[in-house]
């Protein structure tokens, strides 16, 4: 049988306390979402005042990291390679989902990929970048959490 490991409410719900709290006190308005290895949502949040597009944004970014294995920073740098390569862009992966955007990360936990956090409307400035408060979701994961700037590989596991 074929070992999972993945992101969990609870985990999605630390994610969303400290992104919040830190864009609370910056005077960010934002959206943030937490998906599993998959690109399922499993938790996400919009706060007051910010357009649904800013949910749907973050969605779309933790999506296309899960999706991808790699960081939305990876994701552009792969399609500056692909579109070098004379493909049209993000259309020609039939996944209407998939997005080059910046501001997500591919979770990685005990050597597996677990999922994927984004955040979208931080508006720029100084420590109030879309990367600036995924990396604050990646802090309060804990302890053996990191994100994946390339492709990241993996052997799978299987019970004994």
């Amino acid at each position: 049988m074929l070992v999972e490991k993945r992101l969990g409410l609870e985990e999605a719900n630390r994610v969303i306390a400290a992104v919040i709290e830190a864009a609370k006190e910056r005077g960010s308005q934002l959206a943030v979402a937490i998906v599993d290895q998959h690109g399922d949502l499993i938790a996400g949040c919009r706060m007051d005042g910010r357009p649904y597009r800013f949910m749907k944004a973050a969605w779309r970014k933790a999506y296309s990291a899960a999706a991808f294995d790699m960081d939305t920073s990876g994701i552009i740098q792969f399609w500056d390679r692909q579109q070098s390569e004379g493909h049209r862009g993000p259309s020609d992966w039939n996944d209407s989902m998939l997005t080059t955007l910046p501001g997500g990360y591919a979770i990685i936990y005990d050597g597996k990929m677990v999922g994927g956090i984004a955040v979208a409307g931080g508006g720029g400035g100084e420590g109030r970048g879309d990367w600036d408060y995924v990396a604050i979701g990646l802090q309060a994961l804990g302890e053996g959490f990191t994100h994946a700037e390339s492709m990241f590989r993996y052997t799978p596991e299987y019970d004994a």
